[in-house]
């Protein structure tokens, strides 16, 4: 007899959602972490000092915080394949408008806003709100693979972002970054569904017996409005607000970085896209992992390998420390994985229901609030001080902050 949840009883719906969430994912991160890429590009042509010139991501970022929980709300109002199919044509649009601009506020306005419009709509929070309904048992495996899309985005397009803007320029690349958006609208705007009652299935492709025993233990359907009255959503709040904003610290200066030590600006980029293949088997095996020893345990183990990569860049001084440069990319991509899909799990896992998309936004608030104050807080403390060691100093408390709120958070649901 065929499996009530699988097609044709061998395969389970949620693994397509899952693919689509990564080749989306793929797409959106190889675009915001190619940033690093446009930020020299953009001092060499432009001249703007390196805080103005963090602050079109910290725009972004900006953004990505006022619009993640109108977007998730919108997702559970809407459903995924309105609300990712406009994602798309927005991110396109701004990708487009970004290639024409002549000064700062003007790519401020198409980068920062329009293009960051859709990658929130697109983000983290809502494809793993997604994700989360279609899987519960293996919910940090399902989280983890979707966005491991990020590390190969960051694989294949900081590289070759910089190819493009050698042989040509950066316009050219913003260009052809918008043309490979627009690619992804068919499979998002046709092939999603917003959860698997859409088809007559289950979370996890249950049995009748499985899913009789979960309804013997109910999981809740949590509001927005109740969850706000937690002290766990407080906790998990200030863990988003440290987890990204570090990271997104070191994905945008740390090309500068890596150049300020000697390093070749295209040998730089070639080990930093290098790191996205990584975190892509860094999401992967701590989405696994997670589901095995708990979200807070394998958060504390990706703090670790954060802070340790963020030693080995403060002490780079010179091209010959090629050793330091390796373990830094090797520890920043493990690290990396370790950050959004363990936040957003663990959102999943306390406040299902009705509800995810907007818990999981306002989680997404959080990373977008962190992610626009570290970068351009680094650019303002190298412009006047010349390094970026206090930066960093600052990056690595904010990790073991964030590392002890979210362990607190899985603690206080395990009692």
């Amino acid at each position: 007899m065929s499996h009530p949840n699988r097609i044709g009883g061998r395969f389970y719906y949620g693994w397509v959602i899952v693919a689509i969430s990564f080749v989306t994912l793929l797409v959106v991160f190889g675009i915001r972490l190619s940033f690093s890429v446009f930020f020299v590009a953009l001092i060499d042509e432009f001249g703007w000092g390196r805080a103005d010139t963090a602050f079109i991501f910290s725009a972004s970022m900006i953004t990505f915080a006022l619009a993640s929980t109108p977007a998730g709300i919108a997702l559970d109002r809407w459903g995924a394949r309105r609300v990712f199919g406009v994602g798309v044509l927005v991110l396109g649009a701004g990708l487009l408008l970004s290639g024409m601009i002549t000064g700062l506020w003007q790519l401020v306005l198409a980068y920062g806003v329009v293009a960051s419009l859709g990658i929130t709509i697109l983000g983290l929070g809502l494809q793993a709100s997604l994700v989360s309904r279609w899987f519960r048992s293996r919910r940090g495996l399902a989280i983890g693979l979707a966005f491991a899309g990020t590390g190969i985005g960051s694989l294949l397009l900081t590289p070759g972002v910089e190819f493009v803007i050698a042989a040509w320029d950066w316009r050219i690349a913003y260009w052809s970054l918008a043309a490979l958006a627009f690619l992804g609208f068919p499979a998002n705007a046709l092939l999603l569904r917003s959860n698997p009652a859409e088809m007559g299935l289950r979370p996890d492709g249950e049995t009748d017996l499985e899913a009789e025993s979960a309804r013997r233990d109910p999981v809740g359907d949590w509001t927005l409005g109740a969850a706000a009255r937690a002290p766990a959503f407080w906790l998990l709040m200030l863990a988003g607000l440290l987890a990204i904003g570090p990271v997104r610290m070191l994905t945008v200066h740390q090309l500068a970085a890596i150049t300020d030590a000697g390093f070749p600006r295209s040998e730089a980029a070639a080990l930093v896209g290098l790191g996205g293949a990584v975190t892509a088997g860094s999401f992967i095996l701590f989405g696994a992992l997670s589901d095995r020893i708990g979200r807070g345990r394998a958060y504390v183990l990706g703090a670790v390998c954060l802070v340790a990569a963020i030693a080995l860049l403060n002490g780079l001084r010179r091209p010959e420390q090629v050793a330091f440069l390796w373990g830094y990319v090797l520890l920043f991509g493990l690290g990396e994985g370790s950050r959004a899909s363990l936040v957003t799990a663990t959102a999943s896992d306390l406040f299902p229901g009705r509800a995810v998309g907007a818990v999981n936004g306002a989680v997404g608030s959080m990373f977008g609030l962190g992610a626009a104050f570290f970068p351009w807080l680094a650019g303002w403390i190298f412009d006047r001080l010349g390094s970026y060691t206090l930066a960093l100093q600052i990056a690595a408390s904010a990790i073991l902050i964030s590392a002890l709120a979210l362990w607190a958070v899985n603690r206080k649901s395990a009692d």
